[in-house]
């Protein structure tokens, strides 16, 4: 294959070489792309689309023609221009889905902006531009041929199309045409893979069930998927002798990307943080499969055992840093959910690399960012935009948590752990906190319901007699009822004892965030003994939805069954029954107060308001305890649904004031009362002791 790519890339060359043809070259090119646009669908149409095939060998092709300025130094990048997004009249560009900017604020900049990149024969750093470029596009035996860009002079002038040096033009093409030839082959080879292992599967299941009880149904589904199957391999086959089989397309496509994310950090200013707080238009347009195509083939390589060895993997991982916590510049959550899957990828006990471990140890930015800038992607993915948001979330944190869990380890990683949690106490990693537990809660609810629905699907299954007289299409849908419960339960037991394995190891060193209302037990044990000023217990009967001081001596009682530590056991009974007193003093408390009046009561949780706030838009008067912890895990009045952060909330000093007057009156009356049944206690017993005297 490479001889071939080598030959047609040579042919192009010579044609782009000469004048006569350039234009003509360039337009077809443009032309196949363009016209061919539909294959970055997930189902590309055969008919009306080019084959994968040939899009792999014009990516092998094109890669081979950017060959001159993917130099160790990329020095000739300064010649891709920005606005070639904007005015190309070559290439569709605009109508793609951008980074950031919407399409209404990409025709608004166009508008807006009129001027036309002009490659002047006045301009003197022009000249200079092209005869740099000559050199990039020119080979030693042709070094007598007319530059490619010398000619593209004459060509601008003559032609309004040619408005842009061929290193430009090269890099945009290139682009599309690997997000629509080899990125598309590694998605389809991706689900043609996963198509084999779902028919595997079902073929496993419907032979189970054949043995059990055969009918003629099942033995042709049986054949079909062995046919479906054998089709299928077929063609994995076929996509592995063209993309994986050649070592040296990859190679060249990853020096491609890293050109890509070089160039788009330039963009912003360079490979520094932090970022400036306004996005660039420039990045902003840049279409955001630039960014996605870099994502999917880091993540393809890194599957393929010695594919990234003497790859300069450094600015990659500048970029993933920089970018995967920026929403202001990078819209798409899922699309920097997939840069922490090329992190995880890129994990030493998963890559077995030396190379990757220096990434995540020795790296100057990964060092003072990548903890904070995982910690608030966590928090961002809650809300996607998307219908499958609560779903997505558990995956991408799982990716995210198993991170952490590795950063945990490495003591420079841990110490800047540390000072977040003590910077961010009550901004972000209160936030990370709040989604981990409430993620461990639900993940850990949800296996433990679909466990007892397993166990009855088991029981009917076991039941021979009655199994055998249903009918037989009942049988196959409760077994795939069965195998789909069981491997729902799998995932989702793995995915919450990672969530409560990063409760367990944290909460160790680092107490004073986690002193909130909802714990497991360890976890309880934990924070029990790293609570100095005894607010823990407080802090658990507080929370009117979660305690019940029942739940304490029912959990010692599991504990002691799956053979727990007796110490903490103890210190978990202890703490219930701190818990207990607290709940008993704050009842007293409130008792105390006799009737509250309603103005004084909070509208959510019904409860004697300590802080009011008045919600800025729905003008709803809350108490700042119950609405703060609202925001933890929906930024919005609950009153109306419009934006709303802590920030935003404004003091009721006059009520607050009426409130603990009124708390004090009622003390005060209370104490009034106290003294006056004392008083009559004393003239009981005097009467009777004089009564007695007498």
């Amino acid at each position: 294959m490479n001889n071939l790519y080598d030959g047609l890339a040579e042919v192009l060359m010579c044609l782009l070489k000469n004048t006569n043809t350039r234009e003509n070259v360039l337009e077809y090119l443009a032309e196949v792309i363009n016209r061919n646009a539909s294959r970055a669908h997930l189902q590309a149409d055969p008919l009306s689309c080019a084959s994968s095939g040939m899009f792999v060998n014009l990516s092998a092709v094109m890669l081979r023609l950017c060959e001159p300025f993917l130099d160790a130094n990329l020095t000739k990048r300064d010649k891709i221009d920005p606005k070639y997004v904007f005015y190309s009249s070559r290439l569709e560009l605009r109508g793609l889905t951008a980074l950031h900017a919407t399409s209404e604020e990409v025709s608004e900049w166009f508008n807006n902006n009129t001027a036309k990149v002009d490659i002047s024969t006045n301009n003197t750093d022009g000249q200079n531009r092209l005869l740099q470029s000559q050199e990039a596009t020119s080979s030693g035996s042709n070094a007598n041929e007319p530059s490619l860009l010398q000619n593209n002079n004459s060509v601008s002038r003559s032609s309004e199309k040619a408005k842009y040096p061929f290193i430009c033009e090269c890099f945009f093409m290139t682009a599309r045409v690997l997000n629509l030839g080899l990125l598309k082959a590694f998605s389809d080879f991706k689900h043609l893979v996963q198509d084999i292992s779902r028919c595997e599967d079902a073929l496993s299941s419907f032979k189970a069930m054949q043995e059990q009880a055969p009918t003629a149904q099942l033995q042709q589904d049986i054949t079909r998927l062995e046919k479906e199957i054998e089709l299928y391999s077929q063609e994995k086959l076929c996509y592995e002798a063209q993309i994986l089989r050649d070592g040296g397309i990859l190679q060249r496509a990853l020096s491609y990307y890293r050109l890509m994310v070089v160039w788009l950090v330039g963009l912003v200013g360079g490979f520094k943080m932090p970022l400036p707080p306004t996005c660039p238009k420039e990045f902003a347009a840049m279409p955001e499969h630039f960014v996605e195509d870099t994502m999917e083939l880091l993540i393809f390589a890194s599957r393929i055992p010695r594919a990234l060895d003497g790859v300069m993997l450094d600015d990659f991982m500048n970029f993933i840093i920089m970018f995967m916590a920026s929403p202001e510049y990078i819209r798409n959550p899922y699309l920097r959910a997939k840069m922490v899957e090329v992190l995880n990828c890129w994990m030493p006990r998963r890559s077995g690399s030396k190379a990757t471990e220096t990434l995540f140890e020795g790296h100057q930015l990964s060092l003072e960012y990548l903890v904070r800038n995982l910690l608030k992607l966590y928090v961002d993915i809650e809300f996607t935009g998307s219908h499958t948001q609560f779903y997505d979330k558990f995956n991408i944190r799982h990716n995210i948590a198993e991170l952490l869990e590795y950063l945990w380890q490495v003591p420079s990683h841990r110490n800047v752990w540390r000072k977040i949690a003590k910077e961010e106490e009550k901004g972000v990693y209160l936030n990370f906190l709040n989604f981990l537990i409430n993620d461990s809660i639900y993940l850990l609810d949800e296996s433990l319901n679909k466990i007892l629905e397993l166990k009855e699907l088991e029981a009917e299954m076991s039941n021979t007699v009655e199994w055998e007289r249903r009918p037989a299409q009942e049988r196959q849908e409760r077994t795939r009822l069965f195998h789909s419960q069981e491997n729902i339960i799998r995932i989702d037991m793995k995915l919450a004892n990672e969530d409560v394995s990063l409760l367990a190891f944290t909460s160790e060193q680092i107490t004073a965030p986690f002193l909130l209302p909802e714990m497991i037990v360890n976890i309880y044990v934990n924070l029990a003994r790293g609570d100095k000023d005894k607010i823990f217990p407080i802090a658990i009967t507080k929370d009117g939805r979660s305690y019940n001081e029942q739940l304490f001596g029912a959990a010692a009682d599991v504990l002691r069954r799956i053979g727990e530590d007796g110490r903490v056991i103890q210190e978990f009974v202890d703490l219930g029954a701190k818990a207990k007193v607290a709940a008993s003093e704050a009842m007293d408390a409130e008792a105390a107060l006799g009737d509250i009046p309603d103005e004084f009561l909070d509208p959510i949780q019904y409860t004697l308001m300590r802080d009011p706030v008045i919600l800025p838009s729905s003008k709803v008067i809350v108490d700042r305890p119950v609405i703060q912890r609202h925001l933890l895990s929906d930024s919005t009045d609950p009153f109306n649904r419009s934006h709303l952060t802590a920030d935003m909330l404004i003091p009721d000093v006059e009520l607050k004031a009426r409130i603990e007057e009124f708390v004090k009156s009622q003390e005060l009356k209370r104490r009034g009362e106290g003294l006056s049944m004392q008083s009559t206690k004393a003239t009981i017993q005097t009467t009777d002791t004089t009564t007695l005297i007498d």
